[in-house]
């Protein structure tokens, strides 16, 4: 098996396009996570009324979209440049909108959201995974202090 320093060399542009890949993604698992959540929020009825109309929800919905639409100039711009330090700072911003909106998710589904019958559950196990894949955000967050 190949190892040492040449080998890492040449695996870095791999693991630099696994983390900007896996960012990308989390940012799309967000976006799903959310779309699914507002149209269950406006379907759910509570005391007479849907559960989006609550405003303790809406601010909860509108936290998840501001976290997934300040990562997704960050991925885009990562995608561009290719440089290292964009995209640890990519993935963290889109690993944290995803996970958001899975919690946001879960939080407005309520119990319905851990069950197998509700497809959401499916995105659910994929947000937490996302997050830490290719790099946790820590050690996102230290590459991007770090600026290399």
């Amino acid at each position: 098996l190949a190892q040492g320093v040449p080998v890492a060399r040449a695996a870095a542009p791999a693991g630099e396009l696994a983390r900007l890949l896996t960012a990308a993604q989390a940012l799309g698992v967000g976006s799903a996570l959310l779309e699914r959540t507002v149209a269950y929020a406006k379907q759910r009825v509570q005391f007479g009324v849907p559960i989006g109309a609550f405003q303790s929800v809406k601010h909860r919905l509108a936290d998840t979209l501001i976290r997934i639409e300040f990562a997704r100039p960050l991925v885009y711009g990562a995608a561009v440049t290719l440089d290292p330090v964009d995209i640890a700072a990519a993935k963290v911003a889109a690993g944290e909108a995803g996970y958001a909106a899975a919690r946001t998710a879960l939080q407005l589904h309520g119990a319905i959201g851990y069950t197998e019958e509700l497809d959401l559950s499916l995105w659910l196990r994929k947000a937490r995974p996302l997050r830490d894949a290719w790099g946790t955000p820590a050690r996102c967050r230290a590459r991007v202090l770090a600026g290399r």
